[in-house]
């Protein structure tokens, strides 16, 4: 498969009946560095499929779903390049023909792409080795659809998995959702994690997907990844001996009855 469509990034679902339940996939992610306009001037945006360098991290402007939604744009920006950063999206993704497919996932990417890695992120970590991964940020959604507001972090058995070595388990962090979005897999319950209370759903697609779903939404928010990998490794469900490779940021959105914004200020990811 080429680049842009070669696996999945974010899974997730629309909360409907079961009758209407839509199992749905990131086909659409981009191998960084092959075919990506770079931007590093603050304040510029990037088209589709454009990354903007900023800090440690890359802001990427994945338009996967598109095709679904052919009369719908979307534009990443950035305009404070050095860390916490300021960055955001804008966007119109009408119904088009398939209104509970994912249709975009702008997101700031920490460590590892499908091969490509962001400088200076840190990471992979072993999780036996207990690192703190540290994040925080502060989001305004303006004119939101069905959409998340989600980190998306991947686990695999080796250091450098390159850009063929597919993961072994996924783990998704939702501090925010609009329009009935909602997790795939099963809820397992509800846990307390780092002053919040989450609903905690089980999947698996090829690899085994964890997300913890904010029961109420978060405006700013603090965590600790660590936290959250420490309860799946204390319940049996992730492998001490597995790296955390990647940890994504961003809002996948399905759908928008108009001109929507999605912006992030102070945003910062640091590993200790």
């Amino acid at each position: 498969m080429p680049p842009a469509a070669r696996r999945p990034s974010l899974w997730a679902a629309v909360s409907f009946p079961p009758a209407r339940r839509f199992y749905l996939g990131f086909l659409g992610v981009l191998l960084l560095g092959s075919c990506a306009t770079r931007i590093d001037a603050p304040g510029t945006m990037a088209a589709d499929f454009g990354t903007i360098v900023a800090a440690k991290y890359i802001i990427n402007n994945n338009v996967w779903g598109k095709a679904h939604s052919p009369a719908g744009r979307e534009r990443v920006y950035c305009t404070n390049a050095t860390s916490p950063v300021t960055w955001g999206a804008a966007y119109n993704w009408p119904v088009g023909d398939k209104p509970y497919n994912v249709k975009a996932y702008p997101s700031i990417i920490s460590g590892w792409h499908w091969g490509a890695w962001s400088p200076g992120s840190g990471l992979p970590v072993r999780l036996a080795d207990h690192r703190r991964i540290l994040t925080s940020g502060s989001i305004a959604v303006t004119n939101p659809g069905v959409q998340n507001v989600a980190y998306d972090c991947w686990f695999h058995p080796i250091a450098d998995p390159g850009n063929k070595s597919e993961p072994t388990d996924e783990l998704m962090i939702w501090v925010a959702r609009y329009g009935g979005a909602g997790p795939l897999g099963r809820l397992q319950g509800e846990v307390e994690i780092g002053g919040a209370t989450w609903q905690l759903y089980r999947g698996e697609i090829g690899w085994n997907v964890f997300s913890f779903i904010r029961t109420g939404n978060a405006g700013a928010w603090t965590l600790d990844v660590r936290d959250f990998t420490d309860y799946l490794v204390a319940h049996g469900a992730l492998a001490p001996e597995k790296y955390l490779t990647s940890v994504q940021f961003g809002s996948e959105i399905f759908l928008s009855p108009g001109d929507g914004r999605f912006d992030v200020t102070d945003y910062h990811c640091d590993v200790e």
